[in-house]
């Protein structure tokens, strides 16, 4: 058994020395290369492949000719060698066709193999980080590709929304085998980011030998917390009149959801984005302050309300009222009067004034 183990070994060794002879001692330079079909190979990790080589036109006849691969099977016919992989679970880089001169050299000619693997896997998230992200903070997104390959021909792509956030390339890589490679890129988290959607695409491109293989990652929706800001519209003084409305507006954003408490000039509170009276007095002057606060932070707002009597209003109620009285009194005179003029009415005194003796005519007598 120990035999059959050095045997076997000493072959291994001879075949091996053999070929690194074959490719040391190839001339490139021969008239009569060896020709291959297709000239390059690209094909799927896993798929069948198959490749064949002219050996020469005239000059290699008789002579000894070889296809030197690491993987697949071989078949010749004349000058012409079929080589064939069933399932290439291998990442060979190349393949090379030759026959052997009469000086002992080797005139050869090499198959470029691409051996490529789209992900397996595309995962998106935030590196070392759960639940919602803070204003003003930096992140650092990534996408992890696993088992990919080879990664020169690999583009990732980050985005937010439609908007691209980055893109890597790694044309200079030169791993032929499947990778495990995470891209990341840093964000500053804003309020603009609450509840913007991010997502990795990634891409291998192995036109135009084969096809583009595309592949979306899960979508990511980003939470920030960020203090609250009062989004109510500018305001100076707020000069009114005792009985109009007073409508104070302290509405607010924030994550999360801010609340607002109100100080009254009369030193009470209330709580609401939006405070009214319906018909104020003179004691609703003052100052109004509303306080909109989160877990992330503070602002106050204050509102300036001068209340003035309208002395204008008064003025014309006291003359129209004056006007009133002065009709009325005079209505009342004129219809006294009418009473006694028009009436045939007379007063008791009128009587007693009538002081001349009434004499008795008789009769017939005018």
């Amino acid at each position: 058994m120990f035999c059959s183990y050095i045997f076997w070994a000493v072959l291994s060794l001879s075949g091996f020395l053999s070929e690194f002879h074959v490719l040391a001692g190839c001339d490139n330079n021969c008239a009569d290369k060896p020709v291959f079909s297709p000239p390059r190979l690209v094909v799927m990790f896993g798929k069948s492949a198959s490749a064949s080589c002219s050996v020469c036109q005239h000059a290699c006849h008789n002579k000894l000719v070889g296809l030197e691969k690491s993987i697949g099977e071989e078949q010749r016919n004349g000058t012409t060698i079929l080589w064939t992989v069933d399932k290439m679970d291998q990442f060979p880089s190349s393949a090379v066709c030759y026959y052997k001169k009469g000086n002992g050299s080797h005139c050869c000619s090499t198959l470029p193999i691409t051996v490529y693997q789209p992900p397996k896997k595309v995962e998106f998230g935030i590196l070392n980080h759960d639940g919602p992200m803070l204003e003003g903070q930096q992140y650092t997104l990534y996408c992890r590709v696993t088992k990919a390959a080879p990664l020169k021909n690999l583009i990732v792509t980050l985005y937010q929304g439609n908007n691209v956030l980055g893109q890597h390339h790694l044309k200079n890589n030169t791993e032929k085998k499947p990778t495990d490679k995470m891209f990341v890129n840093v964000i500053n988290a804003t309020k603009e980011n609450n509840g913007a959607e991010y997502q990795c695409l990634t891409q291998l491109d192995m036109r135009p030998d084969s096809g583009d293989y595309t592949d979306l990652s899960q979508k990511l929706t980003t939470i920030v917390y960020y203090k609250p800001q009062f989004m109510g519209p500018a305001h100076g003084p707020i000069s009114l009149t005792v009985g109009e409305h007073l409508h104070l507006n302290c509405s607010a954003e924030g994550n999360p959801r801010p609340s607002v408490t109100w100080r009254l000039p009369s030193a009470a509170a209330f709580n609401g984005d939006v405070f009214s009276v319906d018909s104020v007095t003179t004691a609703h002057n003052g100052k109004y302050i509303c306080s909109i606060s989160n877990s992330m932070g503070r602002t106050t707002v204050e509102f300036d309300v001068d209340v003035k009597v309208n002395y204008t209003y008064i003025i014309l109620a006291v003359v129209a009222a004056v006007v009133v009285l002065v009709v009325i009194v005079i209505i009342a005179v004129c219809v006294h009067y009418y009473r006694l003029n028009r009436t045939g009415k007379y007063s008791l005194g009128d009587v007693l004034r009538f002081r001349t003796p009434h004499v008795a005519l008789p009769d017939g007598e005018l």
